[in-house]
C-alpha cells in the first residue's frame, strides 16, 4: 500500500510504527474546532511534534528574513520623509524612481532565482543572497547622491527577488493545504510588522540624528543591514529544502518519511526535470495568466498605502515624527486582518471568498479617499486605514496557486516566479503615472485607479473558481487533480 493510500484509510505505517495523520477521514466536531484554532491540535502526538519542529525552524527563519526585507522597503519612504530628501537633494518624482530602479532589480531576478532553485538546494541559495544584501543595505547609508542610490536599489531588488517566491515555495514543499494559509498569513503579516516597526524606529533614531556625524535616515539603513547577515547565517541551518531531498540534521529519518508521505496525501508533487515539455505546458496554461491578472492588479492597488505617509508630510500639519508614527496604526490592523484571512480561509477550506472579502474594505477606503475633501481629516484618515486591509490576500493568491497546481511541482515555482516578476514589472512603471509624489496630497487619478484595481481583483478572483473547477490541473498521468478553492 502507498503512503497516500495509507494516509487515505487514516494512518501511515514509519519505520514499523503506525501514526495517524488523520488526512482523508472527517474527524469529529471537537477535533475539528481546535484543528481550526490551530491545525496540529487536531493531529497525533508524532505529527503535532513534527509540526512544532518545521514551525519552529521554517517559520521563524522566513519571518524574520521577509520581515528585515520589508522593513528595507518602508525604509525608503521614512527615510525619504525624515531628512534623506533634504540631505541628498531629492526632488519631484524621486522617491518613485528609488522604487522603481528597486523593482528593475526585482524583476530581473525572479524567474532566475525561481530556476535556480530547481539546481541549488534552497537552504544555499536563500541565505547566500541573504547575506549579500545586508552589505548592499547597509551601503545605502553611504550614499552621497541619489544616482549612487538608484545604483543601489537596483543591486538591492535583484538580490532580494528570491525572498518571496522562494518562501512562498518553500511554504508549499512542507504544509498541507489546511495548514498552508495559516503560515503563509503569519509570513505576510510579518511584512505588515516590519513596516510598523520602521515607524517607531525612525521616530527613535531622529533622536539620534548628527550621533557620529551620521544622520538619523542612515541609521536606519545601518541598523537594517547589520540585522540581516546574522538571519542570512541562521538560514544555512533552518531551511530545509524539499521533503524528498531534505538534509537537515534538525528532522529525523521518520519524521522525514512523514514529511513526504503528507506531500503525497493531499497530491502535491516533489520537484522533477524541468523539460521543454513541461515549460511549454507551463508557458500555455491559464493558470500562468489568470494568477498573473490577479497578482498584477493586487500589487499595484495595495501601492495606494504606501504614500500614506508622503500625504502626511505633504499636508504640512504633522511634525516629522508623527508622520513617521501615525501610519503604524494601518500596519497594526493590517496584520489582525490578514491573520483572520488565514483562519478563515483555512476553517472554510477555500481561498476564493476571503480574497474577495479582502478587497472590500481596501476598495471602500479608495472610494472615501476619492470622494471626500482632504480637509475632512476623519474621513481621510478612515479611507486610508482600510488601504491598509486587503494586503494579506496576496499571501492567499500564493497559496491558491501552490493549490492550484499541486500536480506539478515545476508549475508552482516557474508560475510563482513568473507572477512575481509580472506584478512588478507593472509596479515599476504604473505608480509613476498613478502615484505621481510631485503631486501630493491629490494624486488627481490615483484614489480611482487603486478603486480600480480592487474590483478587477473581485472579478479575476471569480473567474480563477471557475476556471479552476472547469479545467483543473492535470499531471503526468493525465488523470485530473481535485480543483481547488
Amino acid at each position: 500500500m502507498s503512503a497516500k493510500e495509507s494516509l487515505e484509510k487514516g494512518d501511515v505505517t514509519i519505520d514499523g510504527r503506525e501514526v495517524d495523520l488523520a488526512v482523508a477521514q472527517k474527524p469529529p466536531l471537537s477535533k475539528r474546532i481546535l484543528a481550526i484554532i490551530w491545525d496540529s491540535l487536531d493531529k497525533s502526538p508524532e505529527e503535532r511534534a513534527f509540526i512544532a519542529k518545521i514551525d519552529f525552524w521554517i517559520l521563524t527563519y522566513v519571518c524574520i528574513a521577509y520581515f528585515v526585507k520589508y522593513l528595507d522597503q518602508t525604509n525608503i519612504s521614512n527615510a525619504y520623509v525624515s531628512g534623506m530628501k533634504e540631505d541628498l537633494h531629492l526632488s519631484g518624482n524621486d522617491l518613485n524612481y528609488l522604487t522603481t530602479y528597486w523593482n528593475i532589480g526585482y524583476i530581473l531576478g525572479q524567474i532566475p532565482s525561481q530556476l535556480v532553485m530547481l539546481k541549488i538546494r534552497p537552504s544555499i541559495w536563500l541565505p547566500t543572497l541573504e547575506l549579500s544584501w545586508g552589505f548592499l543595505v547597509m551601503g545605502m547609508a553611504a550614499a552621497k547622491n541619489v544616482k549612487t542610490l538608484f545604483v543601489l536599489r537596483f543591486f538591492i531588488g535583484l538580490l532580494e527577488a528570491s525572498a518571496y517566491p522562494g518562501i512562498m515555495t518553500l511554504l508549499g514543499n512542507w504544509y498541507t493545504p489546511a495548514e498552508l494559509g495559516k503560515r503563509a498569513c503569519i509570513f505576510q503579516a510579518s511584512s505588515a510588522a516590519a513596516q510598523m516597526f520602521s515607524g517607531y524606529l525612525q521616530a527613535g533614531l531622529l533622536q539620534m540624528d548628527g550621533k557620529h556625524g551620521i544622520a538619523a535616515w542612515q541609521w536606519l539603513f545601518i541598523f537594517d543591514g547589520i540585522i540581516g547577515v546574522p538571519i542570512g547565517i541562521y538560514g544555512y541551518f533552518a531551511i530545509p529544502d524539499q521533503p524528498t531531498s531534505s538534509k537537515a540534521r534538525w528532522l529525523k529519518r521518520e519524521q522525514k518519511d512523514m514529511a513526504i508521505a503528507r506531500m503525497e496525501a493531499v497530491g502535491r508533487r516533489p520537484v522533477k526535470k524541468l523539460t521543454k515539455k513541461k515549460m511549454l505546458s507551463i508557458l500555455s496554461s491559464w493558470q500562468l495568466y489568470m494568477f498573473c491578472a490577479i497578482f498584477i492588479v493586487h500589487v499595484l492597488g495595495i501601492r495606494i498605502y504606501s504614500y500614506f505617509n508622503v500625504w502626511l508630510k505633504s499636508t504640512k500639519r504633522w511634525t516629522t515624527e508623527e508622520v513617521n508614527l501615525i501610519p503604524t496604526a494601518g500596519y497594526g490592523t493590517q496584520i489582525i486582518f490578514t491573520l483572520s484571512y488565514a483562519w478563515i480561509s483555512d476553517g472554510i477550506g477555500k481561498r476564493w471568498p476571503v480574497i474577495i472579502g479582502a478587497c472590500i474594505p481596501a476598495l471602500t477606503g479608495c472610494i472615501i479617499l476619492s470622494v471626500w475633501p482632504d480637509h475632512n481629516t476623519p474621513a481621510m484618515m478612515a479611507g486610508w486605514i482600510l488601504t491598509f486591509l486587503e494586503t494579506g490576500a496576496g499571501a492567499l493568491i500564493i497559496t491558491w496557486i501552490q493549490e492550484v497546481c499541486s500536480a506539478s511541482a515545476e508549475h508552482r515555482i516557474v508560475i510563482i516566479g513568473i507572477v512575481e516578476a509580472f506584478a512588478f514589472t507593472f509596479q515599476a512603471w504604473v505608480p509613476l503615472f498613478v502615484y505621481d509624489t510631485a503631486y501630493a496630497p491629490d494624486f488627481p487619478i490615483g484614489y480611482e485607479m487603486a478603486a480600480m484595481f480592487f474590483g478587477l481583483e473581485i472579478i479575476i478572483t471569480v473567474v480563477i473558481w471557475g476556471l479552476a473547477k472547469k479545467w483543473p490541473l492535470k499531471d503526468e498521468g493525465n488523470s485530473a487533480t481535485e480543483p481547488s478553492d
